[in-house]
């Protein structure tokens, strides 16, 4: 029968393999999205510590099963070579984890491992001992002419990645360190789990193996959080925390361990409920055949040999005997006829039938030679003779006298194991089917706050998320629409301001050209009043026109449309707009224009950004009277853009950054806009605040200006920088992809 520690070491085995399912399903799924080949790597060492986990449960059942010996010796060669192929999985994870290019080291490494384990798994089972100790199951095994070492390179593979986690973790900082550490450390346990196998082979201790079945337990975990959780985020620092953040996994790892633990724990009771009930009808067995055999015997007038022979013959049974002691100890019955006559009275149990007691429990009394050497151990009970003295035993070996319980055990582990399966696919079959909607309905959320009112979400669930997700999509409709008035209105302020300047632009064009047109015919004969005429006319023609196209290009309504855009040419267009703004402010333009190269865009949205930056910038330096606006263009590469958001950063140059910047492993084109003035400045308290809806420090200012010009470069996947001094100015720096696809 499985002792406590048997089965809590057990129950632990089953723990490991719940948990490593959800780990082989997350980078499973992991490795299919983002196609890393260290999450294959290391979704195939789990499925294989699952082997080990699995494989040991069932070679564990077998054994109590009374399973074949060979059956037995082959499912641990199974094993040894599961760890060899683990271990060489585990180098191509640290390989690929740590970008070592030893590929093909490792690669030409798996030839001898794979000629070890051919070699190991054809070595005959007459070299192979497996010893199933009793206080556990797990086999303490003896190797003949093939040294078996595959758990010393399993262990080592771990300790691998724990120096390079830690040699990582000295060369990186904040989450990267933080998760290399954890990884360095989950890498130890499973590394101090080999050794506590260790000891379990010197000492025997049962507690030393449930420990080291726990370590794998806690060190598989903490690689597989260590893994899943993107260095960048805010649970790098403290991957625990990590599991609060995705109801998937709140789902697998809550739900999954209570059913497995509920599991358990009815099986556990099941099965020591069943024991005690089989335990209890054999003794009684036992008691009523002893009983039997004494009530014949009373109605002897002697204890004849003969008839004491035929009586235990009858009784006995294949694999249980019965056998009759005299007053002495003398055994006078038996049915193997060679044990008769032998003294039996130095032993204890004898002893204590003879002083007139009964009992039962091991019987390590009367042994054939064959049964002596296998070291086979009995069960039975004793009772005492009344009439003549001497006593009655009925022994078996343990192996048969328990079969039925260890079949009981067997049964109950084995229920357990397929409730645990059948959980464990439920739980990932219904978690999946509970966080993709969940997940959805987050990136929507996500998205509305980048400002992308587009997105909508596409779910044709009934239930309350589905309601739910509807709801969503006409809200981001209504707020669509509402931002378009908005910036509508922004425009049309806008608007008002420069045309209230341009009126006058438009008027002095207009004087000249009707001062030309009353003087046209007393002076057409005049060679020199037509030459100026042609001159000047169409020029002024021309530059009311101008000014009208900006106006009207301004003006219309708001319709994403990405095309072809030049951004020098669309500057220039904006700074004509404000031209006159800047001859009444006394404003100084100045422009400096690099050769850009066309780039993908919406022309007003770009247009309505950069009206919002320099008219703020012109009415910040009307504050000083005058001032000079300088507006840039660039063009190069960057390594860090897109993902705007609306939460401001400050980097180390001062720089407030308006975006979650991602660090890209090729350069980006990108064309580069730098708008600056030399006004008072903006105050630091202020400066993270430029880009809040409604936020303003004009007396009849709309405060949504800036947060429109940011809507516009986020749809762009661009980003904004803003540095300012306060007396010295501010400077706007808007980054923009050459094409957005590349992003």
């Amino acid at each position: 029968m499985l002792g406590t520690l048997n089965t809590i070491g057990i129950l632990a085995e089953l723990l490991v393999a719940g948990i490593l399912f959800p780990g082989i399903y997350t980078f499973l799924k992991k490795f299919l999205e983002e196609r890393q080949v260290k999450d294959l790597y290391l979704f195939l060492t789990f499925v294989c510590l699952a082997v080990f986990a699995i494989g040991s449960v069932f070679s564990q059942i077998f054994n109590n099963m009374g399973g074949s010996l060979s059956v037995l010796i082959n499912a641990q060669k199974v094993l040894v070579v599961n760890f060899l192929l683990m271990s060489w999985l585990l180098l191509l994870f640290i390989n690929a984890k740590f970008k070592l290019k030893l590929t093909w080291l490792i690669l030409l490494l798996f030839i001898p491992t794979a000629f070890y384990g051919v070699l190991f798994a054809i070595q005959p089972d007459s070299q192979i001992t497996l010893n199933y100790r009793s206080e556990l199951l797990e086999p303490l095994i003896t190797f003949g002419q093939v040294p078996n070492f595959t758990r010393q390179l399993w262990a080592g593979s771990f300790l691998f990645l724990a120096l390079f986690s830690f040699w990582a973790a000295a060369r990186q900082k904040g989450g990267q360190r933080a998760l290399s550490l954890y990884s360095a450390v989950s890498a130890i346990l499973i590394t101090s789990s080999y050794l506590l196998i260790n000891f379990y082979a010197r000492t025997g201790m049962g507690a030393h193996l449930i420990a080291s079945w726990i370590m794998l337990l806690l060190g598989a975990f903490g690689i597989m959080l260590s893994e899943i959780i993107p260095p960048g985020s805010e649970y790098a620092q403290h991957p625990l925390g990590f599991l609060r953040s995705r109801i998937l996994f709140k789902l697998l790892f809550i739900f999954i361990l209570l059913i497995v633990v509920l599991f358990e724990i009815t099986a556990l009771a099941t099965t020591n409920m069943g024991q005690k009930a089989l335990f209890n009808s054999m003794i009684t067995n036992y008691q009523e055949l002893l009983k039997g055999v004494d009530d014949k015997i009373e109605d002897f007038d002697k204890l004849d040999p003969a008839v004491l022979q035929k009586l235990v013959s009858q009784k006995s049974q294949e694999g249980r005997f019965v056998y009759i002691l005299d007053k002495r100890g003398v055994v006078i019955a038996h049915p193997d006829s060679t044990l008769i006559k032998k003294d039996l009275s130095d032993k204890p149990v004898v002893k204590e039938l003879l002083a007139g007691k009964s009992g039962w429990g091991n019987l390590p009394v009367l042994a054939s030679e064959f049964e002596q050497y296998s070291g086979e151990e009995k069960f039975g009970a004793y009772l005492p003779i009344k009439k003549f003295g001497g006593g009655i035993i009925v022994e078996q070996s343990k192996k048969q006298a328990f079969a039925s319980l260890r079949q009981l055990e067997a049964n109950s582990l084995l229920f357990t194991i397929a409730g645990i399966v059948i959980t464990i696919f439920c739980g990932i079959f219904f978690a999946r089917s509970i966080e993709k909607p969940i997940k959805q309905l987050t990136q929507g959320t996500e998205a509305v706050s980048r400002g992308e009112l587009n997105y909508r979400i596409s779910l044709d669930s009934a239930d309350e998320i589905g309601r739910l997700a509807t709801a969503f999509n006409k809200m981001t409709k209504d707020l669509k629409d509402s931002q378009e008035r908005l910036i509508m209105s922004e425009k049309l302020a806008s608007l008002g301001t420069m045309a209230a300047g341009m009126a006058h632009e438009i008027k002095n064009p207009l004087v000249s050209l009707r001062t030309f047109s009353q003087i046209l015919q007393q002076k057409w004969d005049d060679p020199e009043f037509r030459e100026k005429f042609s001159q000047i006319v169409p020029n002024e023609i021309e530059r009311i026109n101008k000014i009208a196209e900006s106006l009207l290009k301004f003006g219309r309504p708001v319709k994403t449309e990405f095309t072809k855009v030049d951004l020098n040419s669309l500057l220039e267009d904006v700074l004509t707009l404000f031209e006159n703004e800047t001859k009444k402010n006394n404003i100084h333009v100045s422009t400096k224009f690099a050769q850009l190269p066309e780039i993908t865009g919406d022309p007003s949205q770009l247009q309505q950004a950069f009206v919002n930056i320099i008219l703020n910038a012109i009415q910040a330096m009307e504050e000083t009277k005058g001032g000079e606006l300088t507006v840039k263009t660039d063009v190069g590469e960057v390594l860090k853009i897109g993902s705007p958001g609306h939460k401001p950063v400050t980097n180390q140059a001062g720089e407030v950054v308006f975006e979650s910047e991602v660090e890209r492993t090729q350069p980006l084109p990108a064309v580069f806009v730098e708008v600056s003035d030399t006004g008072p400045g903006i105050e630091p308290d202020k400066i993270k605040q430029l880009f809040d809806p409604f936020f303003t420090t004009k007396a009849k200012g709309t405060g949504m200006g800036l947060p429109i010009t940011l809507r516009s470069i986020e749809e762009h996947k661009g980003s904004i920088k803003v540095k300012s001094q306060l007396g010295k100015g501010t400077t706007f720096l808007i980054t923009l992809p050459q094409r957005m696809d590349q992003v």
